[in-house]
């Protein structure tokens, strides 16, 4: 049967926006067929500032790599006649993905839990901002009331658009609401295994921002807009599987070892991680405990005042919400984190904490995040370096860009308190 679908959209996981890619002849991308993509798409910041990296950098051109797109992720976009839609990692010539793909990372850290007849399944949800596409960025909806029924009916329209447009690219949304904010909302994705998971949750987030564009909308995953109000969190639950049931319980409303084990991974490796769960200058304005955002390493059963909020009423949903992810935040990057912590907690045995003992803090900026996540060997061992190293310089070039923009700015404080008053 001939191709009828004219475009192909190539999506490619980044660090920053999440996905980026190109329209292609469709036809060019089919077949088993190779194509090619500049590497400087792990170098490139959310308004595209280039961070040189040992892979990729004007030393040696941004040099292209080869792209080969992943066929189980194919979907039509209804929505966009002539036009579907396909992931794709940019491999090595042995058809290897890089070591630079959060997406690769995400993927072979899947295949460290399968050495352990484990499956990890992720359920992705994030708050996010609907703004009128406008200079003032006025917040969408009149009131600002969590769970409001009144900002369901001024959204039903919207939220119905994207549930529905979900649905027909395979990916199921449990549940869209109104949170606590101007313009705030939520929304939660169904667990899936790993990789699709973050799949989903990538492409789930930039189709709502395109469905928002074509209403005249702007959606924005920043973590912390106003400063008097709740951050966007993009909290990430994770449970264990074997042969299909879930093992994270002991089927008595505990833990079971594995369980245990994993747990006790998250939040050992927490402060290591925190650079990849909160990756911006911006993340760090939302940690507030009395926001539900923690700044210790805590856990406990159904608490959301804690990084780790334990769920195993039903031992066929156990899992634990980590919630210190910020919207703003990579799935792949995060589900990465989230798996590697876990996996060392499974490799090395590591004892679940008493509740009752002083969680350890965690990381409250950028830097602080970003020297921890530097110094720990056992991340980048499972990691692997090239991505360690990538990720790092990124982030680095961040900080630098903001501490300039610091150093150079006279802020509206400096002027309130010297101007008038030297």
């Amino acid at each position: 049967m001939a191709d009828t679908v004219a475009m192909t959209q190539l999506e490619v996981a980044d660090y920053d926006l999440g996905l980026r890619g190109k329209l292609v002849r469709s036809a060019k991308t089919r077949g088993g067929t190779h194509l090619a993509f500049c590497t400087i798409v792990y170098g490139l910041s959310l308004t595209d500032d280039v961070t040189d990296t040992p892979f990729s950098s004007a030393g040696n051109g941004y040099p292209d790599a080869l792209l080969k797109p992943d066929e189980s992720t194919r979907v039509r976009l209804p929505w966009r006649p002539g036009t579907d839609a396909v992931i794709a990692e940019l491999v090595d010539t042995d058809d290897r993905p890089l070591d630079l793909s959060p997406r690769a990372v995400l993927g072979t850290l899947t295949d460290r839990y399968a050495e352990l007849d484990l499956a990890p399944v992720l359920g992705f949800e994030y708050e996010l901002w609907i703004f009128s596409a406008d200079p003032a960025h006025t917040p969408h909806g009149r009131t600002e009331n969590a769970y409001s029924l009144t900002r369901c009916a001024e959204i039903n329209g919207l939220a119905t658009e994207f549930v529905n447009r979900m649905d027909q690219v395979g990916i199921e949304v449990e549940m869209f609401h109104a949170e606590l904010g101007p313009g705030f909302f939520e929304f939660t994705l169904a667990p899936a295994p790993a990789v699709r998971a973050a799949d989903n949750a990538v492409r789930a987030r930039q189709y709502l921002r395109d469905l928002c564009a074509e209403h005249g909308l702007h959606a924005s995953f920043m973590a912390k807009p106003f400063a008097d109000k709740s951050g966007a969190g993009g909290h990430v639950h994770s449970s264990l599987n074997r042969d299909g049931v879930n093992v994270f319980s002991d089927g008595s409303g505990a833990l079971s070892t594995e369980g245990r084990h994993y747990l006790a991974g998250l939040l050992a490796g927490m402060a290591d991680t925190v650079l990849m769960l909160n990756p911006n200058v911006n993340s760090y304005k939302r940690i507030d405990p009395e926001m539900f955002t923690p700044a210790t390493a805590s856990w406990g059963y159904d608490d959301r005042g804690t990084a780790a909020r334990v769920i195993v009423t039903d031992p066929k949903s156990a899992r634990v919400e980590h919630r210190r992810p910020g919207a703003d935040a990579n799935p792949y990057i995060v589900g990465a984190a989230l798996l590697a912590a876990g996996l060392h907690g499974l490799t090395e045995e590591l004892a679940l904490p008493d509740r009752a003992a002083e969680p350890a803090e965690l990381p409250g900026d950028l830097g602080g995040a970003l020297t921890q996540f530097e110094s720990s060997t056992w991340l980048a061992d499972l990691l692997g370096k090239p991505f360690t190293t990538s990720f790092g310089a990124t982030r680095r070039a961040e900080l630098q860009r903001y501490e300039r923009w610091l150093r150079s700015t006279i802020t509206s404080w400096e002027l309130h308190r010297h101007l008038e008053h030297q």
